[in-house]
């Protein structure tokens, strides 16, 4: 508990820096659907999540081969999920779970890797054109 008090003195300047680089995303990566956000909403940018329409996995590769990770957290939709046991169509749902990609957005990027992700991501989004 002492560790995380301390931790919530600095979530402030964290977010600051998050919002930041996704401001960054959003205004320059190109060939990548960037996540929209509500003029109403205050987002935090915990995940910075894109959606790559063609082969998500072959993008996640070539950013891995230039030095920049990438993930997908929720690879299998929740309705799929053994535990929901549900029986739906949700096409929207599994279009989405086979085109997220999560690119680094935590605080303690710097500015040189902010462009080093931005500039990795943009020639994987146009090598295949």
């Amino acid at each position: 508990a002492a560790i995380g008090r301390v931790q919530l003195r600095k979530l402030d300047g964290w977010t600051k820096r998050r919002r930041a680089i996704a401001d960054r995303f959003n205004r320059e990566l190109i060939g990548v659907c960037t996540p929209p956000v509500s003029r109403q909403a205050f987002h935090v940018y915990h995940q910075y999540t894109v959606r790559i329409p063609e082969d998500r996995d072959g993008f996640s590769a070539a950013l891995a081969a230039d030095g920049v990770c990438s993930g997908v957290y929720y690879p299998t939709p929740v309705h799929r999920l053994p535990s929901f046991d549900l029986d739906l169509e949700l096409p929207e749902t599994e279009l989405a779970a086979k085109e997220v990609l999560s690119l680094p957005v935590h605080p303690a990027l710097s500015d040189s890797d902010v462009d080093r992700v931005i500039e990795t991501v943009n020639r994987a989004a146009t090598a295949g054109s």
